[in-house]
């Protein structure tokens, strides 16, 4: 509270208790403060007001500027007791005069015994004399303030004025007579009322409550990653699989925005508006915080009036066990209509106030393109780590990428993260161990087929290419040195655009293929030239062959063993001019399943 403040609550208090300790009593009182110099005549009307030197009386009625504290021309009190006479020293000149309270109308007559005159005591009980530097000294019993020069005028009879009205005359004494009558005309007058007699009602105290909350925010960032234990998979047939791993984390979450708000509620339960001063603070000084309305001399309505309050703290200042957060409420002695509100005050201790977490994004949502829903999951848990298996069927030749992305959506923010993780599936040809027409037209080809075993003289080889009908043109008792001639013999004549010498060219090295990789006719030196695949017995997906299905050349089948495809192949022969009749796109089917075999770019079904 400021010193003024004060100061001016301590001369209420003096004035509700009926204080009189700086008023003095008597003849010959002289004010022991000099006014400013003053004319020898008058200058101004009086007025009327209190003595706020000690703060006795109480003004119902201030002037214009609506403060009570000094009011220089108060017109309404109420009790007789707080009208003082003011102004005296700028009004009068030096010289001698008295003071008469009349019924107004009557103030023509302010002499002891006229009619109107409501002043109880003598016209010598109400004379003062005002000095050259403006101090006062009376000769009667009413008190005179030490420092602002003013007379009290009680004691005074009821008005008969139906408004409660009173007129203040002062006049100067008659000279030499001072008895002598005088007419108010030569007097200066004001007019004021009083209320009653007895002190007015007493209006309820204002009360207080208070509210507060503190909070800070808690940003959480979450990250997701996702791998795979191989990227490129591969195979002939069936299926392959890959194994993914879904790692969800989090951080630590980011602080910001710890504030504490909440309200003061004043409640002011007259009907009239009260003053008051308005005050808020913690239990811990760093913090301040911002009450919207408070302060000094602030109107309270009647009612409950609701200020808000907020401010920014730093989480970590705040005690563990919280803080408290007191609001008070001073008022000065004051009338609200009718009623005079004594001085006072309220307040309100909050209970501790612990700053509390306010959680964003604390959970997330994780999901997968092919898994589909993973859970929920918050901060405060472990990182999370998912892993499953997915299997890619070999339908296809050639690769095919498959993407796969792991994200998550958080509660609050919507917040979107993602990871993806792509995986290459390539179905490969089958390693047939045959070889081209051109391998077995070179030496390697030709040494394994001379090199080769016989039964007699008969080349064991001849003997397996001569239960094909489109190679009984080989003598059936041709040595291993004839049959490398024959082969090189049909392979030579094989050109691009001679269908059936192509066809036959390509079935003969598939036929040598599938004998020479043959369990029985698989030595070691055969070994490093063709492995032992057992080429015979791998099956074969018609479907595609060089991109297209061939399965008309082989009876319509959608898959055959090379073996397989060999016999039903031979069993279309008729003659060199006469295979498959004379379709070349069968013709060509069959010539092209051979070739892919012998250059290992066919597929498993």
């Amino acid at each position: 509270m400021s010193q003024h403040r004060a100061h001016r609550r301590a001369r209420r208090v003096i004035a509700q208790i009926g204080s009189g300790a700086l008023l003095v009593a008597g003849a010959a009182v002289i004010a022991t403060t000099s006014a400013p110099p003053i004319a020898h005549a008058a200058a101004q009307s009086i007025s009327t007001t209190t003595n706020i030197t000690d703060g006795s009386g109480f003004c119902v009625n201030p002037d214009g500027t609506g403060d009570t504290d000094d009011p220089t021309n108060c017109n309404a009190y109420a009790l007789k007791t707080d009208v003082w006479l003011s102004n005296l020293p700028h009004t009068l000149g030096e010289g001698d005069y008295f003071f008469a309270v009349n019924v107004p109308g009557t103030q023509s007559t302010p002499n002891d015994g006229d009619p109107g005159l409501l002043s109880s005591d003598s016209r010598a009980d109400r004379t003062f004399h005002v000095a050259a530097d403006g101090t006062i000294t009376t000769a009667g019993p009413h008190p005179v303030s030490f420092d602002d020069f003013r007379i009290q005028m009680a004691p005074f009879d009821d008005t008969t004025n139906g408004g409660g009205v009173y007129n203040a005359s002062v006049c100067e004494l008659p000279s030499p007579d001072p008895t002598a009558p005088v007419s108010g005309d030569d007097c200066t007058h004001d007019s004021f009322k009083v209320l009653q007699d007895d002190p007015p009602p007493v209006a309820d105290p204002l009360t207080v409550t208070k509210t507060a909350e503190g909070s800070y925010d808690n940003k959480y960032t979450w990250l997701v990653e996702k791998s795979v234990d191989d990227s490129t998979l591969s195979g002939v047939s069936g299926s392959v699989t890959a194994y993914y791993t879904i790692n969800l984390s989090h951080d630590g979450g980011d602080i910001s925005g710890a504030a504490i708000t909440g309200s003061v509620t004043v409640t002011n339960p007259n009907p009239v508006a009260a003053v008051a001063d308005i005050t808020d603070t913690f239990s811990e000084p760093g913090i301040v915080c911002t009450l919207t309305g408070a302060g000094d001399d602030i109107e309270v309505a009647p009612g409950d009036t609701v200020l808000p309050f907020s401010c920014d703290v730093a989480a970590d200042a705040v005690p563990a066990d919280g803080l408290t957060n007191t609001v008070t409420v001073e008022w000065d002695v004051q009338l609200l209509g009718e009623a005079v509100l004594d001085a006072g005050s309220a307040t309100d201790t909050t209970d501790p106030i612990v700053i509390t977490e306010n959680a964003i994004d604390e959970c997330a949502d994780l999901t997968d393109t092919y898994a589909g829903d993973l859970g929920t999951y918050c901060a405060g848990e472990a990182p999370v780590t998912i892993q499953y298996t997915r299997d890619f069927d070999l339908v296809d030749p050639g690769c095919v990428v498959y993407p796969n992305t792991a994200s998550f959506v958080t509660n609050d923010n919507a917040v979107v993260g993602e990871d993806s993780q792509d995986v290459e599936v390539c179905k490969t040809p089958l390693n047939t161990g045959a070889h081209t027409i051109g391998g077995w037209t070179n030496k390697n080809g030709q040494g394994l087929i001379t090199n080769g075993t016989s039964t007699g003289t008969t080349c064991n080889s001849g003997t397996y290419l001569r239960t094909f009908a489109p190679f009984q043109d080989l003598s059936a008792t041709a040595n291993c040195a004839a049959v490398a001639k024959y082969v090189s013999t049909v392979i030579g004549k094989a050109t691009a655009s001679s269908m059936i010498p192509m066809l036959k060219a390509q079935m003969l090295a598939t036929a040598l293929s599938v004998y020479f990789t043959a369990d029985a006719n698989s030595t070691l030196a055969t070994q490093k030239y063709i492995p032992n695949t057992n080429l015979g017995d791998i099956e074969i997906d018609l479907t595609m062959i060089k991109g297209r299905d061939v399965g008309a050349a082989f009876g319509g089948a959608d898959s055959l063993t090379v073996s397989q495809m060999l016999t039903f192949a031979a069993s279309q022969y008729v003659s060199a001019s006469s295979w498959y009749g004379t379709s070349k796109p069968v013709q060509a089917d069959a010539k092209d399943a051979f070739d892919a075999i012998n250059n290992n770019a066919v597929f498993a079904p």
